[in-house]
């Protein structure tokens, strides 16, 4: 049995030399891998085991071979050899594989999960245990589906070994929905709060960080409790992997895209953050990023004669400034009072209080609110009725002034709720699930394809039609990648041209 690296070169042999029928490119194209590796990514209790039943059977549908590794099974394997989490009730189960795996990255390193898992795909790709003689002589396509990714450590060493092979679907579902679905598994309402608490963001950097992982998806699928519309998705998106449809973005695709592109032109000290307005039919009435607002109307950018953003006014963030100013009267008047520790009291006030998330000493305009105000600055359109684009979930200030301008709807790609919107306007703000009035505003999580993708995705990939004018039909399992990797580094192709070229210019 060969090496790893040689099974990977015998899936796509070369050719010793370049007929004249052949160019140099073509022969370096072939060089293309047939493989995928797609992790999965999912707070606890979206069902992410009903997306990766979909997620193998559709891969199959498409002529490739699927494995599977699943993360739980690599943290049980190191770390439990007697079996004894098996015996545990589920949110005992769900805790304690949550502390092996926090374990595991605070004594290595934060991907060292991916690690194993890595490990686990070079052995499968090794093992040709019920491959038929057919595919084993062939250029068989393997797709290792991994099961499941909750630290951002992990996703960099996937996409630094494996570019652009490697595919994030993110799995949104509301938390109430989520919640529904551990208590439904014998999990009660304290214990799954706790659990999607830890899950989302755990307060030790070597604990699970799902709320950044979902972000850095590349494909969103919504789970809405309808098995067949995560099945359309997930066949959507091998179509898109391989180019094999002529497919065009939605009306979320190119909203959210728009919101994206919108935040790259802010200067937060923070983070950048982007929306969009659009209208019915999907055309971007006004996009908006958070940043420092100028006088006349709008926000100072890159030409601005007098740009005043915070990097270059005074150089510090503003909010975290008077942030401390806060922490700082805290511990004048806890030492007034004669308490003892007041600075670690006081400390411990912001870190584990609301104020901690006080966003209102930033100079910063929101990005939905830029977007309001440009619309609002404009003659061709107003708020009403439009549908708004955030690549976060809209805080509550924001939120209100949504509501007030008359937007119906509002799709974010963030994947938690993380803010009081919906508590301090339940009575205008509703989620999918509890979408009772027509006349309250719909606040949804983002489907579809991640804005890093939409270029590669959507842009013009293969010809689309023959001679005669007439549609290219393309297949799955005959289609390559849209975004290909190379099997081998550049210094091996530079070689391959040299070889080539010495057999074109022999008297050389």
């Amino acid at each position: 049995m060969g090496s790893a690296a040689e099974n990977i070169t015998s899936i796509s042999p070369k050719n010793s030399k370049t007929s004249q029928s052949n160019s140099t490119f073509e022969d370096i194209k072939k060089r293309r891998s047939p493989e995928l590796i797609i992790a999965l990514c999912g707070a606890i209790g979206s069902g992410i085991k009903t997306l990766k039943e979909h997620l193998a059977s559709k891969l199959t549908e498409h002529g490739y071979i699927t494995k599977h590794v699943t993360i739980s099974e690599l943290i049980i394997e190191k770390l439990d050899s007697n079996g004894e989490i098996s015996n545990l009730s589920p949110f005992d189960r769900y805790t304690k594989l949550q502390d092996f795996g926090d374990s595991l990255r605070s004594s290595k390193t934060n991907g060292i999960l991916a690690e194993l898992a890595i490990e686990q795909i070079a052995t499968l790709r090794e093992d040709e245990v019920g491959l038929t003689n057919a595919q084993k002589n062939s250029e068989h396509r393997i797709a290792y589906i991994v099961n499941q990714i909750k630290h951002p450590g992990e996703i960099e060493l996937f996409q630094e070994l494996y570019k652009n092979n490697f595919y994030l679907i993110g799995l949104m579902r509301t938390e109430d929905e989520r919640r529904r679905f551990l208590k439904s598994g014998d999990i009660d309402d304290g214990d799954a709060s706790e659990l999607i608490r830890r899950d989302r963001k755990d307060k030790d950097p070597h604990g699970q960080q799902v709320e950044k992982c979902l972000h850095l998806s590349d494909y969103f699928i919504r789970n809405i409790d309808e098995a067949e519309k995560i099945e359309d998705s997930v066949e959507r998106f091998i179509r898109l992997v391989h180019g094999t449809k002529l497919i065009t973005p939605t009306k979320e695709e190119t909203g959210i895209y728009a919101a994206q592109s919108a935040s790259l032109r802010s200067a937060c000290l923070s983070r950048q953050v982007g929306a969009a307005i659009t209208d019915d039919n999907g055309s971007v009435l006004s996009t908006g990023c958070n940043d420092v607002p100028s006088s006349g109307g709008g926000l100072y950018n890159a030409e601005s004669t007098s740009d005043k953003r915070c990097y270059n006014f005074e150089g510090t963030c503003h909010n975290d400034l008077h942030k401390n100013k806060l922490k700082n009267e805290i511990r004048a008047i806890l030492t007034s009072e004669a308490v003892k520790n007041a600075d670690i009291i006081a400390e411990k006030i912001i870190e584990k209080s609301k104020a901690k998330s006080l966003i209102e000493y930033s100079r910063a305009i929101h990005a939905e609110m830029d977007a309001i105000t440009t619309l609002a600055r404009s003659n061709s359109s107003s708020s009403l009725n439009k549908t708004m684009y955030c690549t976060t979930y809209p805080c509550h200030i924001c939120a209100r002034h949504i509501v007030a301008a008359g937007i119906t709807k509002v799709v974010y790609i963030e994947p938690y709720e993380k803010s009081l919107a919906l508590e301090l306007h339940s009575d205008a703000i509703c989620h999918p699930e509890t979408q009772s009035k027509s006349d309250k505003v719909l606040f949804v999580n983002f489907e579809g394809v991640s804005p890093k993708r939409y270029l590669k995705f959507f842009g013009y990939n293969n010809p689309r039609k023959d001679s005669n004018g007439k549609v290219i039909t393309r297949f799955g399992n005959t289609s390559g990648q849209v975004d290909p990797q190379q099997l081998d580094g550049y210094n091996d192709y530079e070689k391959k041209v040299i070889n080539n070229l010495r057999e074109k210019f022999p008297e050389n």
